[in-house]
């Protein structure tokens, strides 16, 4: 992430939450590759889980969402093209 940015409220702010997600989800696909595209929303919590631990509740219930969504689209993408 480019620097720390801080807020009144603990949240992230969107930028370094959008960068978050797509780390975390480039790393459950690297680990899973295809099997990736099966998890659940709730598989995709407990997978993060550790690694968002000490951010903010809101946050930490956002990225589940975000990273799901991230490997959706990834198979979406990787599907159409074959």
């Amino acid at each position: 992430m480019r620097g720390r940015q801080y807020s009144s409220d603990g949240l992230l702010p969107e930028r370094d939450l959008q960068e978050l997600s797509d780390l975390l989800a480039l790393r459950v696909y690297q680990r899973l590759g295809h099997r990736a595209y099966m998890l659940s929303r709730q598989d995709v919590a407990e997978l993060i889980g550790p690694y968002t631990d000490d951010l903010a509740r809101e946050d930490q219930h956002t990225l589940p969402w975000l990273v799901w969504d991230l490997l959706q689209e990834g198979m979406e993408v990787e599907f159409q093209v074959r």
